[in-house]
């Protein structure tokens, strides 16, 4: 991902609690006070 978009000011992406410390790993890290927040009709979460 970062190499595909290394020339985007920001990178996001949404990950699953099991797999954030993997991502905060790879530099990732919460921005802020975000939370995460979603409209969702599935059936898989």
């Amino acid at each position: 991902m970062q190499e595909i978009y290394k020339d985007f000011h920001m990178q996001m992406l949404t990950a699953d609690r099991n797999a954030i410390d993997f991502y905060k790993k790879n530099s990732f890290e919460r921005a802020g006070q975000t939370e995460l927040l979603w409209i969702y009709s599935g059936d898989d979460h």
